[in-house]
């Protein structure tokens, strides 16, 4: 709440001259208030606004010379010893400048509590004053410091989660669609006359990709469907050679998740399980929905040659795979879980996402 306060503040007040100016005219009437609604029924308005600017005559110089030339000088560069003396020097001198203004005066009209206390203070009366008001400036500019600091490197983390987002999405399009077109130009070599049917589908999966996936959040209805469109695909290429199933139990709701999500998955099981066998290949993708929690398990055979590659080998694996698991991490956290398991004959993926 107080970073959007913030950036309202900045919008409003671009200028960065204006807005210390009256960051510091607001802790000045704050810190000041407090004295003024002490002594104002006891002094009377007058009086209490002469003592008032008493202090801040003498305030002023005291903070703005400690935050501006000691800190920076003496502070900030690691010599203790001379900024304990001089900040300890300063804040004698501030007591004194103030007891010797105040003494100098005019008693006439002066209330009478007011004349008790200046007949009781000494030149070291205020010293605890002065040295609260400089530890405090202290601690609020450099906490407003750190704050803002802080609010502007988790802008320059979201910006730089987004253009590495915005790079794997440019990646995966591109590699989505070359998969695809290899698939389309194999019917076509066979003169196959589902090559109609392959285009309309191709037609429905790019306008997919061209636009739902340059959003934030899609539906997981869609999302799906688009998974399923990418399957009956393959159906079409593979014919009846291998066994490709597709299921989805449980009920979509409103939910949402991020665009172009599963279907590396389901696409790498086909290239690594199918295009590299002669026979009894097979796919099986299921989705499970309950409640917020989504669950993907893809089980697909091995390709002939898969077995010559040690597990978790970066041919197995692909461009697109790769991809996926870096935007989960990205985009979820730990809000999935994903599991890869493989035997001499099977390879498994098992996604677990919880969406809000």
């Amino acid at each position: 709440m107080i970073d959007r306060l913030l950036d309202h503040y900045n919008r409003q007040l671009p200028n960065p001259k204006l807005r210390s100016i009256l960051l510091h005219s607001l802790f000045w009437f704050v810190w000041l208030s407090r004295t003024m609604y002490d002594i104002k029924d006891l002094w009377g308005w007058n009086w209490s606004l002469l003592y008032i600017g008493v202090i801040f005559i003498c305030q002023a110089p005291l903070v703005y010379i400690h935050l501006y030339l000691l800190v920076p000088k003496l502070l900030n560069r690691r010599h203790y010893i001379a900024h304990f003396i001089s900040i300890g020097s300063l804040i004698y001198l501030y007591s004194f400048c103030n007891y010797s203004i105040l003494m100098a005066l005019p008693r006439e009209g002066m209330p009478d509590i007011m004349l008790r206390f200046l007949s009781r203070i000494q030149p070291n009366f205020d010293l605890l004053e002065g040295m609260i008001v400089v530890i405090l400036t202290y601690a609020l500019k450099y906490t407003l410091i750190a704050f803002i600091t802080q609010t502007e490197l988790l802008k320059l983390q979201k910006e730089k989660l987004q253009l590495e987002l915005n790079a794997l999405k440019a990646q995966i399009h591109p590699h989505f669609l070359f998969n695809t077109l290899n698939n389309l130009y194999s019917l076509t070599l066979k003169n196959s006359e589902k090559a109609s049917e392959v285009v309309l589908k191709l037609s429905d999966i790019m306008r997919y990709v061209l636009y739902q996936a340059n959003e934030q959040q899609v539906d997981l209805k869609k999302e799906i469907e688009f998974a399923k469109n990418y399957v009956d695909l393959q159906r079409i290429r593979y014919q009846d050679k291998y066994s490709i199933t597709f299921e989805t139990t449980g009920d979509f709701g409103e939910l949402k998740v991020a665009p172009l999500l599963f279907i590396d998955f389901i696409e790498n099981a086909f290239k690594h399980g199918l295009e590299r066998r002669f026979n009894d290949g097979f796919v099986s993708a299921k989705f499970t929905i309950e409640n917020h929690l989504v669950t993907l398990l893809v089980v697909n055979s091995k390709g002939q040659n898969d077995e010559d590659l040690p597990a978790g080998n970066i041919k197995r694996k692909g461009i697109g795979l790769q991809n996926v698991q870096r935007r989960l991490d990205l985009i979820y956290g730990e809000s999935h879980q994903l599991k890869i398991a493989e035997t001499e004959e099977t390879f498994e993926i098992n996604l677990s996402l919880q969406l809000s």
